[in-house]
């Protein structure tokens, strides 16, 4: 038997994992109940095992809950690497359990498919809200079209801890509207002791064991920490990881937009009660991915200075597979312009509308479609810098940095199988079961789809795009600290940032080679699925289609590819330099910034009022598209630049060890992405009339997204493992940036243009409560139940947007992005050498694209369930099992309209699952 092919050998697994939670060892950085102190004894002698030092180490932990109690500010702060009860190899993934943290998805790439989050977002605000840095530095650019930091490339091998300042001071970026994430690596100054690590796991991908599909995954990290010198003043930390996985995802979507059910009557945003599908499809990814890199730091602490020497690489790699089965709701056209008859007409209907104007679909048409959306991602960062203390209570800082980031998708491959659609009668869809819904069709019509042998290969064609951007950084500060009195220290600092960023993009539809189908002879004949190589999958979420579902080989599209596309007077070499030119953007960003703040107490009050100044300046050459097919168009200039004063006041107040008051005020902004300024516009056609269907393009006179932030929050320390933290806050938006679809109908030919394009709003608003806490039981009064904990958080949060997409169309929605709740679960236990916890993440329910005729677009709650289990066979040794989503969840539901109705087409996501994932893992110290 397949292993753990069974859903019931599954389901006795993670029952199996969760039975072990109630004997196993607490969440990364819980101390046992037998230590009172961070400083005691029993914690000493811990320090220098495996899980209180490296893996876990609950004094490290311990230090950051101090961190976030002794900083002016909000900021929560988790350590990672703990692989032995944790199934998550994704920075993003992880990051979640940080209050207030959600992901999110390049859904262009398929990057949902592929079972990891990609991005992080402090309380579920637009990536554009978030200043993202690694150790401090501000990355370049290296996935999608936003300014978020792809966290895919990197790994828990590599990253120590993940910070979240929700309320930074003039010291931080001010383009940091929800906050600042920071991913630190380690230094050797960061552990107690010298040690090397060995840390290795094995994963399997339940859905694609399932599927018959390679499901199996494992990596490997090697890491070491010295200190040496006299006086142990030099520390070098160096650290290397590998990982290779597959997984397999499977979704559901609606064929193209929904219409109304009803002819004649509105907008289907006015009809929202009464639409329907014009076909559905199905959707079997497959995804191979590879994630290595490497980070080394060199530290001296010498007396009054330190130096540092920081070096990272870290590269991702996606191989990711899309077959589509799908039963389009249409009649085919001929080359010369006629087309099956219409029985709707023929009954006295019109069009799709019956003689009632009731909609049917006119014909079935059965499809196929292939695409790959292969990703190479990869970045380098080098940061060399120190402090410097020059008497007097003054310490001068000065650091310079490079970093270079490169986005690579190299193989677009597209095939696609149309041929001659049943013309007799239609295909109606159920959407009963929002989740899986049915195609309706005749038995003649559901006969005539079900054969694979037809139709036959339409096209093959492949593009490629790519972008890069280098980033030179230099900053530095003067700091002075007093002793005593009301002034306590003031810091001014500054710094300049260069960044040059290139894109390079081909269209598949370029390089496009026809094959011969029955109403259209070419040279070669188009093969239908079944004589291609691959697999028909035999089961699919929710109920089986009418059509089968064909994984085809992919090896055997490549040959395609390098016979018909790549050949010498294959349809690439064709591609004229002009059409080439046509795809490429350069553009350069300048930012200087200058900041000053002063702290003053007041007893047990703490004040940090600061002011900064930060000059942005953006220009890019880039070439503007053609509306029409066939068309041309023209290289095009545009520029912005954008000056920012931005005040802060943060304030603490501590009237006892247990307690914190905090408060800020502060001003901040939102910068546009690079592609949301400047970029080749690009135009879809339809596949058999070249009609113009969809156009993504981008808008250079953006101006960026202002706010006024006002947080509060009260902090209450206890024991050992014992905390509860409760926060305010309300952001005053202006100009916020919406993702937008406007419809128009085009008059002479009926069929409809959506337009993508990113739109400033008049305002917006959020205002939030986040609570959490953790409470570790220390048996005083029942003894059995020592060790065992619970911990969690909560964000409930109201946002609100206005925007205009029209003079007389001002809406009032959510701020798009934005969830109104986000919470975290967790119950764990902590007991001599066992750890193991059971926690549970949720995103609420989110705004995903604002559509002008059509509803807008959500994506549904989502929510997963992990549980982690480790032992600690000796100081030097221990092993862990761990299960994600193990209630089979599923991973993104993107719907049209706020409820779960009318499941969106493919463009937007669907239905879709990647399934339970389950993993062993051992590490070794030495």
């Amino acid at each position: 038997m397949h292993f753990l092919e069974s859903r019931t050998l599954r389901l006795m697994f993670g029952c199996s994992l969760a039975a072990l939670s109630l004997h196993g060892q607490a969440w990364a950085g819980e101390a046992s109940a037998a230590d009172t102190s961070a400083d005691s004894a029993a914690g000493a002698a811990a320090a220098d095992t495996l899980t209180s030092d490296i893996i876990v180490n609950g004094k490290i932990d311990r230090t950051a809950l101090d961190m976030e109690r002794n900083a002016i500010g909000t900021v929560d702060i988790l350590t990672t690497g703990d692989i032995a009860t944790s199934s998550n190899t994704g920075i993003a993934d992880i990051a979640r359990a940080l209050p207030g943290i959600s992901t999110s998805y390049d859904q262009g790439a398929n990057q949902t498919a592929v079972g990891e989050a990609q991005f992080v977002t402090v309380r579920g605000f637009d990536t554009s809200f978030n200043a993202y840095t690694l150790d401090g530095l501000r990355l370049p650019q290296v996935a999608g079209d936003s300014r978020a930091i792809s966290l895919n490339l990197f790994s828990p091998f590599a990253i120590g801890n993940i910070s979240a300042d929700k309320t930074p001071g003039a010291d931080k970026d001010s383009d940091s509207i929800a906050g600042a994430i920071d991913l630190h690596t380690p230094t050797a100054f960061d552990f107690t002791n010298n040690f090397g690590r060995v840390r290795a796991l094995g994963q399997l991908a339940a859905l694609a064991a399932d599927s018959h599909q390679p499901s199996l995954g494992g990596a490997i990290g090697i890491d070491t920490a010295r200190k040496f010198g006299a006086g142990d003043q030099f520390g070098i930390y160096l650290a290397g990881y590998y990982e290779k996985r597959s997984n397999a995802a499977q979704s559901i979507a609606a064929q193209s937009g929904y219409v109304t059910t009803r002819q004649n009557v509105g907008s289907t945003r006015d009809n929202y009660d009464a639409l329907s599908a014009q076909g559905l499809q199905w959707n079997a990814f497959t995804n191979k991915v590879e994630r290595y890199g490497a980070t080394g730091s060199l530290d001296y602490h010498g007396e009054g200075i330190k130096t540092y020497l920081r070096m990272n690489y870290a590269r991702y790699r996606n191989t990711n597979t899309m077959n589509q089965t799908g039963l389009r709701s249409e009649l085919t056209s001929n080359a010369d312009g006629t087309s099956q008859p219409n029985p709707n007409v023929a009954a006295g209907g019109n069009g799709n509308y019956n003689a009632d104007g009731v909609f049917v679909g006119t014909g079935v048409n059965p499809a196929g479609y292939f695409r790959t959306e292969d990703t190479d991602q990869k970045l380098f960062s080098t940061q060399l810098g120190g402090e410097f203390e020059l008497g007097g209570g003054f310490v001068a800082s000065l650091e310079g940095a490079y970093a270079y980031g490169a986005y690579n998708q190299p193989n677009r491959i597209e095939a696609a199988w149309r041929g001659v659609g049943y013309g007799a009668s239609g295909v109606t869809v159920d959407l009963s079961n929002p989740r899986a819904p049915q195609a309706v069709m005749s038995p003649e019509a559901t006969a005539y789809v079900s054969s694979l042998d037809t139709p036959g290969q339409y096209y093959v064609q492949k593009g490629w795009n790519f972008d890069s951007e280098k980033k030179r950084t230099i900053r530095g500060n003067l700091h002075w600290d007093g002793e005593t009195g009301v002034f306590r220290s003031f810091e001014i600092g500054g710094l300049y940032e260069n960044s040059h960023r290139e894109g390079r993009e081909l269209a598949p539809d370029n390089t496009r080679y026809v094959f011969s189908r029955p109403f259209d002879p070419r040279d070669v004949a188009g093969l239908p699925v079944s004589q291609l190589p691959g697999q028909t999958l035999t089961d699919f979420i929710g109920t089986y289609p009418a059509r089968p579902i064909r994984v085809v080989s992919r090896g055997a599209i490549e040959d395609q590819v390098a016979q018909y596309v790549d050949s010498v007077g294959g349809t690439a070499s064709q591609v004229s330099q002009e059409t080439l030119d046509q795809g490429v953007t350069d553009s350069k960003e300048r930012r200087a910034a200058v900041y000053a703040n002063a702290r003053f107490q007041f007893g047990n009050l703490e004040a940090l009022p600061g002011l900064r100044y930060e000059a942005n300046r953006f220009a890019a050459d880039y070439f503007e598209g053609a509306s029409t097919a066939g068309g041309s168009g023209a290289f095009v200039s545009s520029s912005r630049k954008y000056d920012r004063l931005d005040p802060s006041l943060l304030v603490a107040w501590r009237p006892s060890d247990s307690l914190v008051l905090r408060g800020s005020v502060r001003s901040s902004y939102a910068r546009p992405g690079f592609n949301d300024l400047a970029g080749p516009a690009t135009y879809s056609f339809n596949d058999t009339t070249d009609a113009l269907e969809y156009i993504t393009k981008p808008n250079p006179n953006l101006k960026p997204t202002s706010a006024w932030n006002f947080d509060l929050g009260l902090e209450y320390y206890g024991g050992v493992g014992q905390y509860l933290q409760v926060a305010l806050y309300y952001k005053k938006l202006r100009n916020i940036i919406v993702p937008t679809a406007g419809q128009n109908l085009v008059g002479s030919t009926g069929s409809t243009v959506t337009t993508f394009m990113p739109q400033n709003g008049l305002g917006g608003s959020a205002k939030g409560v986040e609570i959490s806490g953790r409470y570790t039981y220390d048996g005083s009064a029942v003894s059995f139940l020592n060790g065992f904990g619970v911990g969690g958080s909560i964000t409930v949060q109201k946002t609100r947007a206005t925007y205009a997409l029209a003079e007389d169309d001002v809406r009032t929605t959510s701020l798009p992005q934005a969830p109104d709740l986000i919470y975290n679960a967790g119950l764990f236990y902590t007991g001599g050498r066992f750890r193991a916890n059971a926690n549970y993440h949720h995103t609420g329910r989110i705004l995903a694209t604002v559509q002008s005729s059509d509803p807008d677009i959500y994506i549904q709650p989502m929510g997963s369930l992990d549980l982690g289990a480790a032992y600690e066979l000796s100081d030097a040794v221990e092993i862990g099992v761990s299960a994600r989503n193990v209630l089979n969840q599923h991973a993104y539901w993107t719907t049209v309209g706020k409820s779960k109705k009318y499941i969106s087409n493919d463009r937007n996501g669907g239905y879709l699952k990647t399934g339970s994932v389950y993993q062993v893992s051992a590490t070794v110290k030495f």
